[in-house]
C-alpha cells in the first residue's frame, strides 16, 4: 500500500470525456452494430439489472461493455482503443452500415474530428488507420544511427531493454532510459578527453556536455536570430534530465526501490522514454556535426 506521502499517479487512461463522446456517437448506430464493435474484440460483456436504465437502450447496452474495464489498466483499455480506431475506420473510410441515407460525407468529417480531436487530448493519435500513444511515437533508429562511438552491442541492450519494459515494467523502461542518457554523456565526454567524476549524477555530466559542445544558453550570441528562443530550448533541454532523473529516483528501477510501484503506467514510462532518446539523439548528432567539421 503506498505511503500517506507518495503521489497518487493511477489514473485513468481513456478520459470520462473521451468515453462519453464515443457513447454519444453509439447512440446515432443501432444495437447491432454497438454489440458488433465490441464483440469483435472481445470486451466483456456486464448485464446490468433490467430496471437500470442509462438514458435509452443503446446507451445502456455501451455501459454494459463499459462497466467490466478497469480504466487505468493498458491491457484493457487496449481493447476498447481497438474497438474506437474500427470506429474512426469507419468513418473515415465511410464503411459504415448504420445511417446510411440519412448521413453524408460532412457528418463523418465532423464526427471524425470530434472524436480524434478528445483522443489526443488523452495522448492518443489516429495516423494510418491506427491508434497510437503520443509517447510511443519514439524514433530508436535515429538514436542508432547517430553515431558510431557507441559500443553497439551493450547500446543495443539498453534499447531492447527499454521497447519490451515501457507497458510489462515501467519502472524498469524509466531506470534503463536514465542508465541510457548516462551513458551518452559518459561517452562524449570519453571521446572529447574532457574529465569527469565516477559519481557525478546526470545534471553535472549535462552541464559538462553542453560546455563542451557549446550549448550553454549563456553562450548564445544575442545578436543571432532567434538567441532568445534558443537560450529557452538549451535551458529546457538540460531540465529534460533533471526531470526524468527526479522520476526516475521516484519511480524507476535502482536506489532501493521495489520492481512495481504503485500507480506508475506505461505512459509515464513513454514520456521518460521519449525525452531520453530525444535527448540522447540531440548531443550524439551535435557531436558528430562537430566532430566533422
Amino acid at each position: 500500500m503506498a505511503s500517506v506521502n507518495e503521489p497518487n499517479l493511477k489514473m485513468d487512461i481513456i478520459s470520462k470525456k473521451t468515453r462519453s463522446e464515443f457513447k454519444d456517437f453509439f447512440v446515432t448506430t443501432t444495437l447491432r452494430e454497438i454489440s458488433k464493435y465490441f464483440d469483435n474484440h472481445d470486451v466483456p460483456y456486464t448485464e446490468h439489472p433490467e430496471n437500470t436504465d442509462y438514458g435509452g437502450q443503446r446507451r445502456t447496452l455501451v455501459e454494459n461493455y463499459y462497466t467490466g474495464i478497469d480504466w487505468t489498466n493498458p491491457n484493457q483499455c487496449r481493447k476498447i482503443l481497438n474497438v474506437y480506431e474500427d470506429v474512426l475506420i469507419d468513418l473515415r473510410d465511410n464503411r459504415d452500415s448504420w445511417n446510411r441515407d440519412s448521413w453524408n460525407s460532412d457528418d463523418r468529417r465532423k464526427w471524425l474530428e470530434n472524436l480524434t480531436k478528445f483522443l489526443l487530448r488523452d495522448g492518443f493519435v489516429f495516423e494510418n488507420g491506427k491508434l497510437s500513444s503520443v509517447g510511443q511515437i519514439v524514433n530508436f533508429e535515429d538514436l542508432q544511427n547517430a553515431t558510431d562511438l557507441l559500443d553497439k552491442t551493450h547500446f543495443q541492450e539498453y534499447i531492447e531493454r527499454i521497447k519490451k519494459s515501457i507497458t510489462e515494467d515501467p519502472s524498469l523502461a524509466i531506470g534503463s532510459t536514465k542508465e541510457l542518457v548516462e551513458s551518452t554523456l559518459k561517452t562524449i565526454l570519453n571521446q572529447m578527453e574532457i574529465p569527469f567524476d565516477k559519481v557525478d549524477d546526470v545534471p553535472k555530466l549535462l552541464k559538462s556536455v553542453q560546455k563542451a559542445l557549446e550549448l550553454v544558453p549563456d553562450n548564445v550570441d544575442d545578436s543571432k536570430k532567434g538567441a532568445e528562443i534558443i537560450k529557452i530550448l538549451l535551458s529546457n533541454l538540460g531540465q529534460v534530465v533533471i526531470k526524468l532523473t527526479e522520476l526516475r529516483n521516484l519511480y524507476g528501477t535502482g536506489h532501493g526501490k521495489e520492481k512495481a510501484r504503485n500507480g506508475l503506467s506505461d505512459r509515464h514510462a513513454k514520456l521518460a522514454v521519449g525525452a531520453g532518446i530525444t535527448l540522447s539523439t540531440f548531443l550524439l548528432e551535435t557531436f558528430e556535426l562537430r566532430r566533422n567539421k
